[in-house]
């Protein structure tokens, strides 16, 4: 479990979050809707600890991530980016093994062993050795999930995982995000997609300048609109 208690964050005397207090669960999947600017984005990489000029505290599993190394951190929040940021010139599979080995300091054929066991859980098992430029924009996203999952971490966070994907790469990644929460992780993701959303439909935040505006923790009370 992720707690976020008075999380406030400020840039150029402007403020972007404003006391945010939130909790992501294990096997949810936590959504942050909002139009462009009202801080989903910036809330996200705030808990990835992708900026660290803020006040409040972040807690995963009761330990403030202020108190965790680098490493520890990358291995216990995974964060996919909005467009993926794959290594152009790293093939699938090299993508997915460079931060196990890095990181976790794992040798090379355990590595790929995990990656491709990954990647066949997911069905893209025959991209391994195809590089970005040959992937669709789905495929790419999918290889994002996969290498960010290949460290096992807690928690994964996504950020506008389905803004550049047709209606069938969309529900493709929405059954993939549905299908971990079995593995009892920790998912949240920022999104404008409301179709992507309604297939979706667990629990989440709308947010609205910078602060939290509406809960909801039931499929049935999903929003109709933002």
């Amino acid at each position: 479990m992720i707690i976020c208690n008075n999380i406030s964050v400020n840039y150029n005397q402007k403020s972007i979050l404003k006391n945010i207090n939130i909790e992501l669960l294990p096997g949810r999947i936590t959504s942050f809707i909002g139009v462009s600017g009202a801080g989903k984005t910036t809330l996200l990489k705030t808990i990835a600890h992708l900026n660290s000029a803020y006040s409040g505290t972040i807690t995963i599993n009761g330990t403030s991530t202020k108190n965790l190394f680098s490493e520890q951190f990358a291995q216990k929040i995974g964060y996919v980016f909005q467009q993926g940021n794959l290594f152009p010139h790293l093939t699938v599979l090299q993508n997915c093994m460079v931060a196990q080995n890095y990181i976790q300091k794992k040798v090379a054929s355990d590595a790929k062993s995990k990656t491709i066991q990954l990647l066949d859980r997911f069905g893209i098992g025959k991209l391994a050795d195809s590089f970005p430029a040959q992937l669709s924009g789905g495929q790419q996203q999918r290889v994002a999930i996969v290498r960010a999952l290949c460290l096992e971490p807690t928690c994964l966070l996504l950020d506008e995982p389905t803004s550049a994907l047709d209606n069938e790469n969309t529900k493709i990644v929405a059954e993939m995000l549905k299908e971990l929460t079995r593995s009892n992780i920790t998912i949240a993701i920022s999104s404008q997609d409301m179709s992507f959303l309604e297939i979706i439909r667990d629990r989440g935040y709308i947010m609205s300048d910078g602060i939290i505006t509406e809960k909801w923790d039931s499929a049935f009370d999903f929003p109709k609109n933002i």
